[in-house]
């Protein structure tokens, strides 16, 4: 069976894999109400960049779920190392292993889109507590993209769509959500002429050549400069 996307990433261990990486997600928390009471789940912390950064730098309980095993180990890797407190699990997104209302800030960062996302969204307004707030940046179509495009796209990441901002607002209406922001846009192509300064996606150079994971990640690639001009991002912020 061929490695997944998601496989390569946790393979190489690739820190913010997300557009804009850790730089974006520490401006997005800027605007946020953080404080010693304020309890914040990284829903698909791959390697626990984001949740170490959090933990380290505001005073909030996190917690943090991946689905895949070998990110999970990564990030407990980390936490450790670093001695920092914060609550680990393996899970999927589609069926949190929370209470309701158990959060005050849900991050997603590029997430939703390798999952079911109606189910995931109903989940995460399920465990947001009344007026919590989720952040989600998700890949996004800039138009509605033809057969072809989404197989291709749909193809290289395992997904089983590519929405557009309409589809992706609409499902979270669908959810419960409400109040919902686009904090940011931007296409591949618009991302990589107006952010130069963005850092390069760390990851582990240690581990064993391997042919596939390499791979899957130059697909990756070759997705980002063929369609960069159609598809791209947006940070979503919604009220529960």
């Amino acid at each position: 069976m061929k490695p997944s996307y998601q496989d390569a990433l946790a393979y190489f261990g690739v820190n913010g894999a997300h557009p804009g990486g850790l730089s974006l997600t520490k401006a997005l928390l800027e605007r946020e109400q953080i404080s010693n009471a304020t309890h914040l789940l990284d829903a698909g912390c791959g390697t626990g960049q984001t949740s170490a950064f959090i933990k380290k730098n505001y005073p909030c309980h996190v917690t943090s779920i991946d689905y895949h095993p070998t990110m999970v180990q990564r990030a407990l890797k980390r936490f450790q190392k670093e001695q920092l407190s914060i609550q680990l699990l393996q899970g999927s997104l589609e069926n949190l292993p929370f209470s309701p209302n158990s959060f005050d800030i849900i991050l997603v960062e590029s997430v939703l889109i390798f999952t079911d996302s109606k189910k995931a969204l109903k989940e995460l307004k399920r465990v947001l507590k009344p007026n919590g707030v989720l952040l989600a940046l998700e890949m996004t179509a800039e138009r509605v993209l033809t057969p072809v495009e989404q197989s291709n796209m749909c193809s290289v990441y395992g997904i089983n769509q590519v929405l557009t901002e309409q589809e992706w607002v609409a499902s979270m209406k669908e959810a419960g959500f409400k109040g919902i922001e686009i904090k940011l846009a931007h296409s591949v192509f618009s991302h990589m002429l107006s952010t130069p300064e963005v850092e390069e996606e760390e990851m582990d150079r240690n581990v064993p050549q391997n042919i596939e994971m390499e791979q899957k990640l130059m697909e990756h690639s070759f997705i980002l400069y063929t369609y960069g001009n159609i598809i791209g991002y947006r940070v979503y912020r919604a009220i529960c």
